[in-house]
């Protein structure tokens, strides 16, 4: 290995993750989204009224796997530790995610309101 957490190494190349929260009660919410690995970091961006975000702010622990657009999980699921950023740190997120998907590049000019999560792999 590269030195890299494993998962790291196995979504690098991939279009899309499954991100998993939970619910107060436990219960897995899967969402496909779009995503960045930033150093040793993975990036996401959504609506600040998501309820992943809810989730999040609620049990900062996460789920990931590479996915198909539509969700359907293609590939090991790993854990993970996520934050929602400060809006100072939003930037330089959203700049990255312009520079890797150019469909986000449109959607962005009509949803300009997002807020960041940062996941940290589990090693």
């Amino acid at each position: 290995m590269n030195g890299r957490p494993q998962a790291l190494s196995e979504i690098g190349n991939a279009k899309c993750i499954s991100l998993t929260t939970f619910k107060r009660d436990g219960t897995k919410v899967s969402t496909p989204i779009w995503f960045n690995v930033i150093g040793e970091k993975i990036y996401v961006t959504t609506e600040p009224g998501a309820w992943k975000v809810k989730r999040i702010a609620n049990n900062p622990s996460v789920e990931f796997a590479v996915c198909t657009q539509r969700g359907k999980v293609a590939g090991k699921t790993f854990g993970g530790t996520a934050r929602i950023l400060a809006p100072a740190e939003l930037a330089s997120v959203i700049a990255a995610k312009k520079r890797r998907y150019a469909s986000f590049r449109l959607i962005h000019l009509f949803k300009k309101d997002q807020v960041a999560i940062e996941i940290t792999p589990n090693l």
